[in-house]
């Protein structure tokens, strides 16, 4: 059997990729099942609940040996202890081409989309599987998560049509749909600071230097100001534990397109050196397209 995850800290459009390309895999003839690396977030749940699906199993671990099949990432850093050695047979994402390697010949579909799940639709077209209405619930859901209701830069041409084309499938009004999910996407209420920095955490490699960036999309600044301070301090800790260079969390306001980053470890000041001690981003939504090339230029300047 093929395992399909996507990333730890997995956020909608993983655990939603996931789903799909496991059913994508199974109509094409190979023996599939969906996980998911970690907990679903509240956003995620309303996308399923929506669905009427059940969320995914979580990984069962050790991978040794197992056939793997990943979605929404590609870099080794982001998989789960023990991807190395497993049998890496494909993958479909829509990031940078990263870290992971294969011990064979596998296939791999990328393309420069908003969301993993809208590769996944061209993918059910060239292999002329049926989109059903939960289906398409997930993918619009995935879709519209990533882009931030197609605000986001990341959203192409392609998404917005494709959004035009699931909705009818999905028998959903689109509106309400994306505002409620946006409420559930934005909703911190009760988690802890080591809960919120969980919530969407990757890891990477710029110019030799080893960091973890996470993201927490905000309604507001309000929500997180009484305890920033705090997650500084759960920031230190966390370099200190990994060993790693830098720890950023961006917190972004999806309303005004604001990002402000705390960041903690040895690395921290060359990001203030670069950007100013307020570390305050306009009209910054993207981790992937904005933050990422940001970082990457900094430490490899």
């Amino acid at each position: 059997m093929i395992h399909v995850f996507g990333h730890q800290s997995p956020d909608s459009d993983s655990i939603c990729s996931a789903v799909l390309a496991a059913h994508w895999l199974n109509a094409r003839g190979k023996s599939a099942s969906a996980f998911r690396p970690g907990d679903a977030s509240r956003e995620t749940q309303f996308i399923f609940e929506q669905a009427g699906l059940e969320l995914p199993a979580v990984l069962p671990t050790p991978l040794s040996d197992q056939q793997v099949y990943l979605v929404d990432f590609c870099e080794a850093e982001q998989g789960p202890e023990g991807l190395e050695n497993a049998q890496l047979i494909g993958l479909v994402d829509h990031h940078r081409m990263g870290t992971l390697t294969s011990r064979g010949p596998l296939e791999a579909w990328m393309m420069p989309l908003g969301s993993t799940a809208s590769v996944l639709f061209e993918l059910f077209q060239i292999h002329q599987v049926e989109l059903s209405q939960q289906h398409a619930v997930l993918m619009l859901g995935a879709l519209l998560s990533d882009t931030v209701g197609l605000k986001s830069p990341t959203t192409t041409a392609r998404d917005v049509e494709l959004v035009e084309l699931l909705t009818p499938i999905a028998n959903i009004d689109v509106d309400q749909f994306t505002a409620e999910l946006l409420v559930a996407k934005t909703d911190l209420a009760g988690m802890s600071v080591d809960e919120l920095l969980n919530k969407d955490v990757k890891s990477f490699e710029f110019g030799g230097k080893s960091l973890t960036v996470a993201q927490l999309e905000l309604a507001d600044f309000a929500q997180t100001d009484a305890f920033e301070a705090e997650m500084t301090d759960n920031l230190t800790a966390r370099v200190a534990a990994k060993g790693i260079d830098v720890a950023v969390l961006m917190l972004t306001n999806i309303r005004t397109e604001q990002t402000r980053l705390l960041v903690a470890g040895p690395a921290a000041q060359m990001l203030r050196d670069a950007k100013g001690d307020e570390l305050v981003f306009e009209n910054t939504l993207s981790r992937k397209k904005q933050m990422l090339p940001w970082l990457n230029q900094v430490f490899t300047a």
